[in-house]
């Protein structure tokens, strides 16, 4: 279970995040952490990707935040604040040579801890590819699980949601799942 001071990190893509406020704390209005981009850093899987019922707010506290937003590309500063309205395309990384830290909220929180806890869990077990994805199987029950919380930007909902549909079952009938007990064990970082 996430808590206040869980921290998480995905070797491959050089994220780190460590909650602030929990959808447990919040009554499920939103989820709050602090994300460290490392030099060279981006955002899970490389790719613009979308968050169907949620606003992500983004308040840049040191080095530099690539952004792009439906295709524009800027960079966010220290004193930056913004907003990606539900089922915007964006992507993020280091647009710097420091390290670029930042507060994320996400609402309302719907269970985006257990999607962080899954994919970084998985990269950091060696289970993911560089860009930190898993392999196709075991991201297609992802994103049959997390269809509220994540959405690759480039496909239309109408056909890669029955495609994680048929893909997923799949893949759980090949034993993925969209959590494992041993990232959702973990202990916060100052345990």
């Amino acid at each position: 279970m996430t808590r206040p001071g869980t921290a998480l990190e995905n070797p491959e893509t050089g994220e780190r995040i460590e909650f602030r406020e929990t959808a447990a704390e919040t009554g499920g209005d939103r989820v709050t952490f602090d994300y460290v981009l490392r030099p060279s850093g981006f955002g899970l899987g490389k790719v613009d990707h979308r968050h169907p019922r949620q606003t992500e707010q983004i308040e840049v506290r040191s080095g530099r935040l690539g952004v792009r937003t439906d295709g524009d590309e800027w960079t966010a500063t220290p004193g930056t604040r913004f907003a990606v309205p539900p089922g915007t395309a964006h992507t993020v990384w280091n647009d710097g040579d420091e390290e670029m830290h930042a507060v994320v909220t996400l609402s309302p929180a719907l269970d985006v801890e257990t999607f962080f806890e899954t994919t970084f869990g998985l990269a950091a077990a060696g289970r993911a590819t560089r860009i930190g994805l898993p392999g196709p199987l075991q991201f297609a029950v992802l994103a049959d699980a997390y269809r509220e919380e994540f959405a690759v930007a480039g496909l239309p909902l109408s056909v890669q949601r029955p495609l994680a549909t048929v893909l997923g079952a799949l893949g759980r009938a090949r034993g993925y799942r969209a959590a494992y007990p041993v990232v959702e064990e973990r202990e916060p970082a100052d345990a």
